[in-house]
C-alpha cells in the first residue's frame, strides 16, 4: 500500500482530503492495481473488525457497518488513545456518507476547540486482496485512512471464493502483513522429501486458477496432489492469528460434507501454516516446508520477511538507509540540476501542469522561489502557484511504501496550504533510462498526489523473486549463499587473470545486492556483482530474475549493469553453480570475460547447487553431506522437558528415556492428564534423526495403545527448527491427531554453521589465495607426540566447523583429543572440545603465507590460575608447491593459544600458466599435476550445434574435416595454414579458425584452449566431470564488426579437466599411532602392481597413492588412482576421493570408487590393503570380485610414524634409519629481518663474537639474538646453543631456550623448522612470535631431504611374469660383494636404494647405491637412476653418475645382473669385470630374481618358494575360536582358524555373525594357506547370500602380518567390510608370519682368506642334534638365520637354536646375535648364540649356545653335535670343509679344490665351439682353448671374441686364463684377461663398426663431424643405412 507521509508542516491547517491508495508494484506480474471506478458495496468488509494504528498515539478498530464494541454498537471507527488509555468513537455507522470510493463517518462527539464533530474518512481504491485500512494522518477533528481492496474494484477479476484478513498487529502495535504473499493465480509448493505427494497452498485465500493447480478444487486454499489426483486439504475459516513474538498462524480446514480422502483413515484433512519472521535467523527467506504430517494433518513452516514488521523510516534528505533490513534508498539521481532543459512535468484532467523536481529546486515552471520543488501552472491565465517546497520535505518508508512530501506551498482559496505528495514505485525498466516520470493521480483540498515509477525506488531486494529452483520434485536452494548485513562480507571471486595490470576484485552476492562493506563499500547500491580495479568501480549486473536449471547446473543471470563498450548494451553476468557436495565455502571463479566487457562468466562449485535430499543419522546426530551441514542434538539430552496444554502435560526426553515414574519403563515421551494424573506413553526411545531442507525430525513410536478401532499405538513427532537466539529452546505442542502427537522445537542446535569464504586477496599485489582446495568434507588432523606416552590428536577443519567428532563442540573448527586405554583397547577421549571457531576468513601474513585465526573456543585458564580466556587456534599456512596431500603440523599450545604449521600448495597464489602447445599439456605450477589433453585429439573432430549454426573443431589437433571455401581439405586453409576448427553451414565451411593454439591453466583448476586467427578465435573451456573422453558443448558467440571481433566460446566436459583433490595421506589408529603413506605418492611414473594370476599376460595394473596417476598412455586422465590396461586400452578402476583408513591393529586400507562402468550399473573400484613391512615392496594383485580389484601392499611406508631425537646436529629417520645432518648449515650466522627486528641465529652453534650481547654467565653460548632495527643497542638473547635435533612427521626442529626475560615472566626462545626442498639457495623465513616470546622460523633446505634415493624394485615382463627384488633391499646394512681381485678393495652395494650409512660406508656419498672402499678412499660407483629391465631372461639394474672415471670425462657406473637360481637364498653379488676402472659389472645368482609364484598349501602351512621358509599357522588354533568386533556395523563376528572350532555357527563354518535372530555364514572354513610375495592369506568363501548382491556370497579374507613382538595373545581385527560384495578383510599380526631379514654376516676374513659359512644355512628344515649321553632332549639348529618352522614342533619364533626336552615345551637356547668369529688362540671359527631364556641354575644369566667349527675336508658339509653342557651353555662341534683353508691347484684345464678334496676337469669342453648370443651381440667362446669361427686375422689367441660382421674384438686371451672354485655358488670360475681395448659402443649400447663410410670417406674411430659430441656408425655405411649413435665411452 502507498500511504501519505504523516509528517506535515507544524501548525498548518490540515485538509480534509479523501486519500487514494497508490498501487504496489505487482508481485504477480503487473505493475499496478486496477483503478476503482463508480460506486461499490462495502458490506463484504463488515464480516471482520479491522485495525489500524497511528504510531505511538492511537490504536483504531474499524468496521464500516458498526458494532465496534469497545466504543458502542453504532461505532464504525473506534479510537483508543495510547496515552490516556481511553476509547472513543471517531465515526459512527449511522452517520455515514458515501461518494464514489470515499466513506465519511461523523460522530456525536465534538472536537475540543472547533465545536465540529469528530470525523473519519476512508478512501478506497481497487486492490487484488481484501487488504486492510491504513492510517494516513489526523488532526484534532479528522482521522484519514486509505484502503486498497478488491471490494473497491469495478470488476470481479480479483474476487476470491474465500479470503480472510491477512495481517495482525502485535503487542507493540506493529503491523505484520502477509497480503504481499497472497497469490491471485498460482500456488506455493510446499517443500518436502516425499516424492509421492505434493502439497500446494495459497495464503489467506483459496487457490486461484493456474497451470500447476489446474486439477485442484477452486475453493481449496490447500491442495494435495497424490496418485494423479488432487484433493482439497482445507479452506481458511478465521483470520491470520499471532502465535508468539515472531510467528503467525493460518489454519485451513475442510467442512462437513467435504470428501475425506481414503488415505486419511477417516480423519478430516487440515493444514496449519506457521509464518516465521527470520529475525535472528540472518534475515533469510525460505520456502514453505512441511514439518509434520499424520492422518492428513499437515504442519507447514514458512520463514519469510513478510512475517516481520518493517521499521518506520523517515528522512529530511533524499537518502534513506537501514542496515538491519538492508534498506537503502537514494533518490538524488532524480535531482535535476539548474538549467536542465527537460524538466519533470505531469498534467491533470483540468489542464493544470505540474513542474516537479526531486530534492531540489525546479528548473522551469515560472514559480520564483528559492525552495520550490513543485509548481502548479495553468497556461490559460498564466497562473503559477508553489505547490510544495523542499526546505522541510519528508521522505518516508514504511511497509513497502516510499513517499516524498513537499509541504508549505502557496495558500489556496479554502485557506489550506498547497502540498505535494509523491508515491514512488519500483520499476527497474522505467522510461527515461530508468528514471521514469511523475504521473498525476488526484487532488484533495489543495493536496496533489502523484505516482512515480523509477528504478531508484527499488528498496532492498525484490522479495517476489525466489532464490531457489524446482525441477519437478528436485529442489535446489541458493539461500545458503546469501550474504546479509549481520557482520558478513560479500563473496569475493577468484580472478586468475595472468595479466597483473588487469586484475580486479569481484564482489558477488546471491539473489541480493552486494553489501556496502569492505572493498565493495563504494560499489553501486544496485549491483549484485561489482568489480573494483585500476579501471574503476563497475556494476556488473543486478539480480532481476530467479535462478534457473541449465542441464545439471544452476544458473544465475544478473543484468542491467553499467554500460559496456558496445553501444546500447549493459553489462551482464552469468554465474554457473555446479554441485560440489559438502562445500559451502568455496568461492566463485571468473572463467571468462568478453572482449567488449559486456559479459562476465563465473563458475561456482558449491553444495548449494546440489539437490536437496533427506538424510538420516543415529546417536542424536545427523549429517547432510550434500549440503555440507551436520547437526548434533546431544546437548538437548539428559533433560526432561515439559509442555502444558489446557488438559494435559507432556514430558519429553530427547534421544533418551524418561524416568519410570512418569509413564512406566522405556518411554521417551509421555502424556499426563492434569486432573486425574492418568499417563500414556507416546513412544519408545529412539536416537535416529532425519534431516531435510532445514528441518530435523525425531520420531518415537510404539507408545500406549490408542482407543480406536485398530488399537493404534501412540507416537510422537518432533520437528527441530533453527533459531540462533533460542539457545536450547523449548518444545511446543502443535496438535494431537488422535494417536500422533506433533511438537515443534526452535533451538540453536538446529542451525547450520555460517559459511566463511576461504579466499583472500593481497591488497598490495592483488594476488589471490584460495584455501577451498583443501577438502573440508572430512577433518584434517595433527598429532602431538611431545609428551612420552601421552599422544594428543587435534582435529582441524578449514574455514568451517569440524565434521562431527564425538565429544567435540559442534561449532569448533579445532578440537583436542587424548587416548584412553581400557582393557587393552584404546579410544579417543575429548580433552578440549573447542579450540576455536572459524568466524572469519583467511588473513595475509606475507607472500605465500596465510593465517587462519580461530577464536572463541572453550574457556581456558592460564597455568598460574590468574587469568581465564577463550582458547584460540592459529594455523599458519605456507606455500609449498607439490604438497597438496600434506597435513597440518602441531607446533605448540601455550597460554591458551594452539599453533599449527601447514606446508601446502593451497597457500600458493592463484596463477595462470600457459602449457606446451605442441604436446597439448600444461603443468600446475603448485601441485605439479600435468593436465594432458592429447588423448582428446580425434580424427573426425567434434561437431556441435549452437544459435542455428554448426561448429566443427578438434582438440589438440587439426580439424581435417574442415576445408577452405574453395573445397581444399586436410585441415588446411587457403593460405596453407593448419585449421583448428570451422563454422559450417549446409556442409560448407564458411569460417575457418587456424590452429594457433594457446593452452592456459589457472591454479584454481580452470583450463582453456584457444585457437586464434587474425580477427577470430575459438575458445574451449574444459569442465570437470566423470565422462571420458567427454562432450563438446556450444556456449555463446561474440560479434563486434566495428572492432572486427568474432569469438566463439565452447565447453568441453571431461574427466581430463578434473584437478587432483587433496587426500590426506596421514591416518591414525585407535591408539593414536600415526601413519603416513605419502612416501608412496608418485609424480612422474605410476606403480605397476605385480600379478601372478592367469590373466597377467594380457593386462597390467597401474596404481598411485593419494595422488592421481601420472600420465599413462592409454589410461583415462583426470583424478583416477587405478587403471588396468589391456593392450593399448585402459580402464578407470577408481577415482581418488577417500583418505586411507586404519584398523585397530594399524592395518591400512584405501578405496578408489566410481571407476568405469562394469557389469550392469556397477562401476569398477579398487581396494588396497597396506601392511607394515621392513622393506618397500610393490603392490600385489590379490583377486577381483564383483568389479572390485583388491591389492595387497607390504611396505615400510605402512609402518607407524615415530618421533626421533638426535644429537650433534644429526637425527636418524625413525622409519628408514638414514641420518639427517644439518652440520653444513652451521658454518655461518644467519640473519632474518622483519619490519621491527633483525634476528640472528646459527644452526647447531654459537653466534660470532659481538653479534649479540655477552651472556651471564659468560660460559653460556648464544645461538639466537633479537636486535631492534631502530635501536641497535636493544639486543636480547633469544636462546642458548643446542645441537639436539627432533624429527617428526616430515620436518626437523631445533630449539634454543633459556634466553633473556620477556614480559617479566617468560624467557625468550627460538624454534627453527627445517623442511625438505631441493633448491639450495632458499633462506629462512620468520613465522611468528608467540605470546611467551618464542621466535619461530622455517627453513626450506636440501639438507632436510631424505639422504637417499630409491626406485621401484619390481618388474613385469612381456610374458606376464612378475619379479620383485625388494627382498634384497637392505635397510640396516649393505651387501658386501665378493671380489677375487685386490683384497684391499671392498665393494658395497644396495639394491634399488642408496647405501645405508653404516660403519665402513658412512663416508660414501649419500646418494651412492654402490661404493668402493679402499683404505680411506670412498668412491661412488653409481646412483639409483632407472628401474629394472629384463635382458635375455636376466634382470639388469644399472647405477649411473658416480665419481669421474680416470679419463675425467665419463662417470663411474655399475651394472648388476640378477640370475634366477631358486636354490640361492643368502647369496651375494660378485664382481665380474671392472672395465677401465669405470664400468663395474656384478653377477648375482639369487632366488629373488625368479618369477613370483602364488604358492598354496593345505593344513595351514605354506613355504616361501624363494627362501624355503615354512610358515605354520597351526599354533593359532583355538577351540573356542576368536571374537572380532565390527564397530561400524554394530556386530560381533566369530572367526575360526586352521581347525573347526566350537561355535553356534554350524559345521564347517570359518566366520559368522548374528543378524537379529539369524546366524549369518560369512565364509566356510579353509586351511589352504596362500603365500604371494611376502603375503600370507586364508580365504573363506561360499558364505550366505549377500543382501547387496544376491549373485554373490559372503567372503572373509584373513591376512597374516609379521609382528615379532605380538605375543601369544594376538587376535584378528577387521580392516574393512564392503557392503556391495559382502567381503570382510581381517588383519592378524603374529610372529608366525615373520621371516626376518638376516642382518648378520655369515663369513669372516682371516688374512687374505675369506671363510664363508653361508653354504651351511638351511633354507628348508633344520639341523638336528641329540643329547646322546642322557637322551633327555633333542636340538634343532640353523646358522646365520632363524630356524624354519618345524612340523609338530613349536619352537619360539626367531630362535636359531631350540632345545626340545623329552617332556616339556621347546626352549629358546640361542638367537642370532653376532656373526662368525675366530678364536685367536685355537685359530678356530665359532658362532655364539644368546637367548632370552633365564638359566634355571643361575637366575642372573640367560641360556646360550656355542658352535665350534673345525676343518673336515670333503664334499660332506657335516652337521653339529652336542659335545658338552655347562651350567648355562650348550656347546656343539661341527666338522665341515667350509672352514678349511681354500686352496686350489690348476693343471691344464682342471682345478683341484683342497677344501673339497675334489678335482674339476673341463678338458672335455675344450674341443667344442660355443656361441653365446646376447641382444644384438654374438660372442664366440672357447673353454681352455681359442675361440673358433672368427674373422680372419681377428681375435688372435682370443678365448672370447665378440663378432659383428667382419669386425671382431677379443675379450680375453687364452694364454692369460685363471680358474677358481667358488663354494658359495658351487661354481667353477674361468677368467680370461688381456683382451683388446674396450670397443666403442653407443649410448644405446650398440657396437660401433669400424671402419665406416660417411660422406664418401672412411673412418676408423669416433668422429665429431656435424655433431655436438663424438659419434660412430653401427653399420659399415652411414650414407646408405643412416644408422649411428653417440659414442658412450669415447672422448
Amino acid at each position: 500500500m502507498r500511504r501519505v507521509a504523516s509528517a506535515l508542516a507544524r501548525g498548518a491547517p490540515l485538509p480534509r482530503l479523501p486519500l487514494l491508495l497508490w498501487l504496489l508494484p505487482a508481485l504477480w506480474g503487473g505493475s499496478a492495481g486496477v483503478a476503482a471506478q463508480g460506486g461499490f458495496s462495502y458490506q463484504e468488509l463488515c464480516r471482520y473488525t479491522w485495525e489500524a494504528v497511528d504510531p505511538d498515539k492511537v490504536h483504531y478498530k474499524i468496521n464500516p457497518c458498526g458494532n465496534v464494541l469497545d466504543c458502542g454498537a453504532s461505532s464504525a471507527v473506534c479510537a483508543y488513545d495510547l496515552k490516556s488509555r481511553s476509547s472513543f468513537s471517531v465515526g459512527d455507522s449511522s452517520l455515514i456518507r458515501s461518494s464514489k470510493l470515499l466513506l465519511e463517518f461523523n460522530s456525536t462527539k465534538s472536537c475540543s476547540h472547533q465545536g465540529t464533530p469528530l470525523q473519519s474518512n476512508i478512501q478506497f481504491s481497487c486492490g487484488k486482496t481484501l487488504g486492510s485500512p491504513e492510517f494516513v494522518t489526523s488532526d484534532d477533528c479528522v482521522h484519514y485512512f486509505e484502503w486498497k481492496t478488491f471490494v473497491a474494484c469495478k470488476k470481479d477479476s480479483f474476487k476470491p471464493i474465500k479470503e480472510v484478513p491477512c495481517y495482525v498487529f502485535d503487542d507493540d502495535l506493529q503491523k505484520r502483513d502477509l497480503n504481499p504473499l497472497i497469490k491471485i493465480s498460482g500456488v506455493y509448493p510446499v517443500d518436502d522429501s516425499d516424492d509421492d505427494l505434493e502439497l500446494l497452498i495459497n495464503v489467506c485465500r483459496n487457490i486461484g486458477k493456474s497451470t500447476e493447480a489446474k486439477n485442484c478444487p477452486e475453493d481449496a486454499a490447500a491442495c494435495l496432489l497424490k496418485g494423479g489426483r488432487a484433493f482439497n486439504m482445507g479452506r481458511p475459516r478465521e483470520p491470520l492469528k499471532q502465535h508468539d513474538k515472531n510467528r503467525l498462524v493460518m489454519r485451513y480446514e475442510t467442512e462437513l460434507g467435504d470428501e475425506k480422502p481414503s488415505f486419511c483413515g477417516g480423519h478430516s484433512p487440515a493444514v496449519t501454516v506457521t509464518f516465521v519472521c527470520p529475525q535472528g535467523r540472518r534475515s533469510e527467506d525460505t520456502n514453505p516446508k512441511l514439518t509434520a504430517q499424520s492422518n492428513c494433518r499437515y504442519e507447514v513452516e514458512w520463514v519469510t520477511e513478510s512475517a516481520c514488521h518493517r521499521d518506520y523510516l523517515e528522512s529530511k534528505s533524499c537518502v534513506l538507509t537501514n542496515e538491519q533490513h538492508n534498506i537503502y534508498v537514494n533518490l538524488t539521481s532524480l535531482t535535476q540540476p539548474a538549467g536542465y532543459v527537460a524538466p519533470y512535468v505531469a498534467k491533470d484532467e483540468e489542464k493544470y501542469y505540474y513542474y516537479l523536481n526531486v530534492c531540489g529546486k525546479i528548473t522551469r515552471g515560472g514559480c520564483n522561489d528559492q525552495y520550490v520543488s513543485s509548481c502548479q501552472v495553468k497556461p490559460q491565465n498564466n497562473q503559477h502557484k508553489v505547490a510544495g517546497r523542499f526546505a522541510h520535505q519528508t521522505l518516508r518508508y514504511a511497509d513497502g511504501d516510499l513517499v516524498l512530501t513537499y509541504p508549505e506551498g502557496d495558500s489556496c482559496s479554502s485557506g489550506f496550504q498547497r502540498m505535494t505528495v509523491i508515491s514512488f514505485e519500483c520499476n527497474q525498466t522505467a522510461v527515461n533510462d530508468g528514471k521514469g516520470v511523475p504521473v498525476f493521480m488526484t487532488e484533495t483540498d489543495c493536496t496533489y498526489f502523484f505516482t512515480w515509477e523509477t528504478k531508484y525506488a527499488c528498496v532492498g531486494e525484490n522479495e517476489a523473486l525466489p532464490c531457489m529452483v524446482a525441477d519437478h520434485k528436485k529442489r535446489y536452494d541458493l539461500a545458503r549463499l546469501i550474504r546479509h548485513s549481520e557482520l558478513e562480507q560479500n563473496w569475493e571471486a577468484v580472478d586468475g587473470n595472468p595479466v597483473e595490470a588487469d586484475r580486479r576484485h569481484f564482489f558477488i552476492n546471491v539473489c541480493h545486492k552486494v553489501l556496502p562493506t569492505g572493498g565493495a563499500v563504494n560499489c553501486s547500491r544496485e549491483a549484485s556483482v561489482c568489480s573494483v580495479g585500476k579501471d574503476g568501480i563497475k556494476n556488473l549486473g543486478t539480480f532481476m530474475s530467479p535462478p534457473t536449471k541449465v542441464g545439471q547446473n544452476i544458473q544465475l543471470v544478473y543484468s542491467n549493469g553499467d554500460e559496456c563498450e558496445e553501444q546500447g548494451k549493459k553489462i551482464e553476468t552469468n554465474i554457473t553453480l555446479v554441485c560440489k557436495p559438502g562445500d559451502l565455502e568455496s568461492a566463485p571463479v571468473l572463467i571468462n570475460s568478453r572482449h567488449n566487457g559486456c559479459l562476465f562468466e563465473f563458475e561456482w562449485h558449491t553444495a548449494a547447487a546440489c539437490v536437496l535430499s533427506k538424510t538420516k543419522g543415529d546417536n542424536c546426530k545427523v549429517s547432510a553431506s550434500q549440503a555440507g551441514f551436520s547437526f548434533d542434538l546431544s546437548p538437548l539430552t539428559n533433560e526432561i522437558y515439559s509442555v502444558n496444554s489446557s488438559v494435559y502435560t507432556f514430558y519429553i526426553s530427547i534421544c533418551g528415556t524418561l524416568p519410570d515414574n512418569l509413564c512406566g519403563s522405556s518411554s521417551a515421551a509421555c502424556q499426563v492428564k492434569q486432573s486425574s494424573k492418568n499417563a500414556w506413553s507416546l513412544g519408545m526411545p529412539s536416537s535416529e534423526l532425519s534431516y531435510y531442507d532445514g528441518m530435523i525430525q525425531l520420531n518415537y513410536q510404539n507408545g500406549t495403545v490408542y482407543n480406536d478401532e485398530k488399537h493404534t499405538q501412540r507416537s510422537t513427532h518432533i520437528t527441530f527448527l533453527c533459531d540462533r537466539d533460542a539457545g536450547v529452546g523449548q518444545p511446543e505442542y502443535q496438535a494431537e491427531d488422535n494417536f500422533t502427537y506433533n511438537f515443534k522445537w526452535y533451538t540453536q542446535y538446529a542451525c547450520p554453521a555460517l559459511p566463511v569464504e576461504c579466499v583472500v586477496t593481497d591488497p598490495q599485489t592483488m594476488e589471490q589465495y584460495d584455501l577451498s582446495s583443501l577438502d573440508r568434507t572430512k577433518n584434517w588432523y595433527a598429532m602431538d607426540s611431545s609428551e612420552q606416552g601421552k599422544r594428543k590428536k587435534y582435529y582441524i577443519n578449514i574455514c568451517r566447523p569440524l565434521n562431527p567428532v564425538p565429544g567435540c563442540d559442534r561449532q569448533a573448527s579445532v578440537c583436542e583429543m587424548t587416548y584412553k586405554e581400557t582393557d587393552g583397547v584404546f579410544s579417543e577421549v575429548t580433552s578440549i572440545s573447542n579450540l576455536g571457531i572459524a568466524s572469519q576468513g583467511p588473513v595475509i601474513e606475507g607472500h605465500g603465507r596465510i593465517l587462519l585465526n580461530y577464536t572463541s573456543g572453550s574457556l581456558c585458564s592460564w597455568a598460574d590460575g590468574g587469568k581465564s580466556e577463550a582458547f584460540t587456534s592459529l594455523i599458519h599456512l605456507v606455500c609449498s608447491k607439490g604438497t597438496l596431500t600434506s597435513s597440518p603440523q602441531f607446533i605448540e599450545i601455550k597460554d591458551c593459544v594452539a599453533t599449527f604449521l601447514w606446508e601446502t600448495e593451497a597457500a600458493c597464489p592463484v596463477a595462470t600458466v600457459e602449457g606446451q602447445s605442441e604436446s597439448c599439456s600444461v603443468k600446475d605450477p603448485n601441485s605439479g599435476f600435468v593436465y594432458n589433453l592429447e588423448s582428446l585429439a580425434s580424427e573426425k573432430g567434434y561437431l556441435v550445434d549452437g544459435i542455428g549454426k554448426q561448429y566443427m573443431l578438434n582438440i589438440c589437433g587439426p580439424a581435417t574435416v574442415c576445408s577452405s571455401t574453395d573445397g581444399s581439405s586436410g585441415g588446411g586453409a587457403a593460405d596453407g595454414s593448419v585449421v583448428g576448427g570451422c563454422e559450417t553451414d549446409d556442409l560448407k565451411h564458411v569460417r575457418l579458425v587456424k590452429l594457433n593454439k594457446t593452452l592456459q591453466l589457472s591454479t584454481e583448476g580452470y583450463l582453456s584452449l584457444t585457437y586464434t586467427g587474425t580477427v577470430d578465435s575459438f575458445t574451449v573451456i574444459f569442465i570437470c566431470n566423470k565422462s571420458y573422453p567427454g562432450e563438446l558443448k556450444f556456449a555463446h558467440e561474440e560479434l563486434n564488426s566495428a572492432k572486427q571481433i568474432h569469438h566463439t566460446l565452447f565447453e568441453f566436459h571431461t574427466a581430463l579437466a578434473c584437478p587432483p583433490s587433496p587426500v590426506d595421506c596421514q591416518v591414525t589408529d585407535s591408539a593414536g599411532n600415526e601413519y603416513d603413506l605419502s612416501d608412496l605418492s608418485k609424480d612422474t611414473e605410476p606403480w605397476i602392481a605385480l600379478d601372478t594370476s592367469k590373466d597377467a599376460k594380457t593386462r597390467t595394473f597401474y596404481l598411485n597413492v593419494c595422488k592421481p596417476l601420472p600420465y599413462v598412455p592409454g589410461c583415462p586422465g583426470g583424478i583416477i588412482g587405478s587403471c588396468m590396461k589391456h593392450g593399448e586400452r585402459g580402464q578407470n578402476l577408481g577415482m581418488i576421493q577417500i583418505s586411507p583408513q586404519a584398523a585397530t591393529d594399524g592395518s591400512l586400507s584405501i578405496v578408489y570408487l566410481n571407476g568405469d562402468r562394469c557389469k550392469g550399473n556397477k562401476q569398477y573400484s579398487t581396494r588396497i590393503i597396506f601392511q607394515c613391512a621392513q622393506d618397500m615392496r610393490p603392490p600385489v594383485f590379490q583377486h577381483e570380485e564383483d568389479c572390485e580389484f583388491v591389492f595387497l601392499w607390504r611396505t615400510a611406508a605402512a609402518c607407524p610414524v615415530h618421533k626421533a631425537e638426535g644429537k650433534n646436529c644429526q637425527v636418524k629417520h625413525p622409519r628408514y634409519d638414514y641420518v639427517y645432518n644439518l652440520t653444513p648449515l652451521s658454518e655461518k650466522d644467519v640473519k632474518v629481518s622483519t619490519e621491527e627486528y633483525d634476528y640472528y641465529f646459527r644452526v647447531c652453534g654459537g653466534l660470532s663474537t659481538g653479534t649479540c650481547k655477552t651472556p651471564v654467565p659468560a660460559s653460556d653460548v648464544v645461538a639466537s639474538c633479537q636486535i631492534k632495527k631502530q635501536n641497535q643497542s636493544f639486543k636480547k638473547i633469544a636462546g642458548l646453543v643446542s645441537r639436539n635435533l627432533t624429527y617428526e612427521n616430515g620436518f626437523i626442529k631445533i630449539n634454543y631456550t633459556s634466553g633473556e626475560k620477556c614480559h617479566k615472566i617468560y624467557q625468550r626462545s627460538t624454534a627453527i623448522f627445517f623442511y625438505c626442498d631441493p633448491h639450495p639457495d632458499l633462506k629462512p623465513v620468520f613465522l611468528k612470535e608467540t605470546e611467551d616470546c618464542t621466535y619461530m622460523f622455517e627453513w626450506h633446505t636440501p639438507f632436510a631431504c631424505p639422504p637417499y634415493k630409491s626406485i621401484d624394485c619390481s618388474y613385469k615382463g612381456s610374458d606376464g611374469s612378475s619379479y620383485d627384488l625388494s627382498p634384497l633391499t637392505r635397510h640396516k646394512e649393505n651387501w658386501e660383494a665378493i671380489s677375487r681381485a685386490d683384497p684391499s678393495q671392498k665393494f658395497y652395494i644396495n639394491v634399488c636404494k642408496s647405501l645405508v650409512p653404516h660403519q665402513v660406508t658412512g663416508s660414501c656419498s649419500s646418494d651412492a647405491a654402490a661404493c668402493l672402499v679402499e683404505g680411506t678412499s670412498h668412491i661412488n660407483m653409481g646412483e639409483v637412476a632407472e628401474g629394472l629391465r629384463l635382458e635375455s631372461g636376466v634382470l639388469v639394474l644399472k647405477y649411473i653418475n658416480g665419481t669421474k672415471c680416470p679419463d675425467q670425462v665419463r662417470k663411474k657406473s655399475t651394472i648388476i645382473r640378477f640370475q634366477c637360481d631358486e636354490n640361492r637364498v643368502d647369496s651375494k653379488p660378485e664382481l665380474v669385470t671392472a672395465l677401465e676402472d669405470c664400468e663395474y659389472t656384478f653377477i648375482w645368482f639369487t632366488s629373488a630374481a625368479c618369477p613370483l609364484k602364488n604358492t598354496v598349501q593345505n593344513n595351514c602351512t605354506v613355504t616361501n618358494p624363494l627362501t624355503g621358509h615354512l610358515f605354520d599357522l597351526n599354533p593359532l588354533k583355538r577351540r573356542a575360536g576368536y571374537t572380532v568386533s565390527d564397530h561400524k556395523n554394530h556386530r560381533e563376528l566369530w572367526l575360526g582358524v586352521c581347525d573347526e572350532a566350537t561355535s553356534s555357527c554350524g559345521s564347517g563354518i570359518g566366520a559368522c555373525f548374528t543378524e537379529g535372530q539369524k546366524q549369518i555364514n560369512a565364509g566356510r572354513l579353509n586351511k589352504a594357506l596362500t603365500y604371494e610375495d611376502g603375503a600370507l592369506e586364508l580365504t573363506y568363501k561360499d558364505g550366505d547370500a549377500c543382501p547387496g548382491n544376491p549373485d554373490l556370497k559372503y567372503t572373509s579374507i584373513v591376512s597374516f602380518v609379521c609382528q615379532s613382538d605380538a605375543g601369544p595373545g594376538s587376535k584378528p581385527v577387521i580392516v574393512s567390510f564392503y557392503d556391495s560384495t559382502c567381503t570382510y578383510y581381517f588383519s592378524w599380526r603374529t610372529p608366525l608370519a615373520c621371516e626376518e631379514e638376516s642382518v648378520e654376516e655369515c663369513s669372516i676374513t682371516s688374512g687374505r682368506t675369506v671363510f664363508d659359512l653361508s653354504p651351511l644355512i638351511r633354507q628348508r628344515g633344520s639341523y638336528e642334534a641329540f643329547d646322546t649321553a642322557n637322551l633327555t632332549a633333542s636340538f634343532y639348529i640353523n646358522i646365520c638365520r632363524p630356524l624354519n618352522p618345524i612340523i609338530d614342533v613349536s619352537c619360539p619364533p626367531g630362535v636359531a637354536v631350540c632345545m626340545v626336552p623329552t617332556n616339556g615345551a621347546p626352549v629358546d637356547i640361542g638367537r642370532i646375535t653376532a656373526p662368525p668369529k675366530i678364536n685367536s688362540v685355537t685359530n678356530e671359527i665359532y658362532i655364539a648364540f644368546n637367548s632370552t631364556t633365564t638359566c634355571p641354575n643361575d637366575k642372573n644369566l640367560n641360556l646360550s649356545s656355542l658352535i665350534m667349527f673345525h676343518c673336515n675336508r670333503g664334499t660332506d658339509l657335516g652337521k653339529p653335535k652336542l659335545v658338552w653342557k655347562s651350567t648355562c651353555t650348550y656347546i656343539f662341534e661341527w666338522g665341515t670343509p667350509v672352514v678349511c683353508p681354500d686352496k686350489v691347484d690348476i693343471s691344464g684345464c682342471s682345478v683341484t679344490d683342497e677344501q673339497l678334496h675334489y678335482t674339476f676337469n673341463l678338458s672335455s669342453l675344450s674341443s667344442r665351439p660355443f656361441k653365446v648370443i646376447s641382444e644384438r651381440r654374438t660372442y664366440h667362446v672357447g673353454v681352455c682353448s681359442g675361440a673358433t669361427e672368427v674373422p680372419q686375422g681377428k681375435c688372435k689367441d682370443a678365448a672370447v671374441c665378440l663378432v659383428s660382421g667382419n669386425n671382431a674384438a677379443s675379450f680375453g686371451n687364452v694364454k692369460e686364463m685363471k680358474m677358481d672354485y667358488q663354494h658359495q655358488y658351487e661354481a667353477l670360475l674361468v677368467q680370461y684377461k688381456g683382451g683388446d681395448g674396450c670397443p666403442p659402443v653407443t649410448e644405446m649400447d650398440e657396437l660401433c663398426v669400424f671402419p665406416f663410410q660417411y660422406n664418401g670417406k672412411s673412418y676408423d674411430k669416433c668422429i665429431r663431424n656435424n655433431k655436438e659430441q663424438p659419434w660412430c656408425a653401427t653399420t659399415e655405411n652411414v650414407d646408405r643405412d643412416g644408422k649411428w649413435g653417440f659414442c658412450g665411452n669415447e672422448l
